[in-house]
């Protein structure tokens, strides 16, 4: 199984301008899942869907939820650098655009 993110997926629910999350089956390589009826499928989850697979992994893997719970805080990491920085450099802006904001007043 390949992970990919891609707006080239042929499906009439998925929107072509927004990338989709592909989980690519290549069987018969990938033993661990098997799909009886066909050769070979794309599944675009919705966000209910990737829910549902996350709340399984917790159930079924030990390992998952540690994991899942390490890479959620390096993210929440980043996003609140991010949201510094931006805070930072607003601050630093705020005498130019008052300036230029002063200058369209009068």
């Amino acid at each position: 199984m390949r992970l990919r993110v891609t707006k080239d997926v042929d499906s009439h629910r998925v929107n072509p301008n927004y990338p989709t999350l592909r989980i690519e089956f290549e069987l018969p390589k990938d033993d661990n899942f098997r799909i009886r009826s066909m050769l070979e499928a794309d599944w675009c989850p919705r966000d209910d869907e990737i829910i549902e697979v996350v709340e399984k992994m917790l159930d079924i893997s030990p390992t998952f939820g540690p994991k899942l719970a390490k890479r959620l805080e390096a993210k929440s990491k980043l996003l609140w650098r991010l949201l510094i920085e931006y805070a930072f450099s607003l601050h630093q802006m705020k005498p130019h655009l008052e300036g230029i904001l002063s200058k369209r007043r009068g």
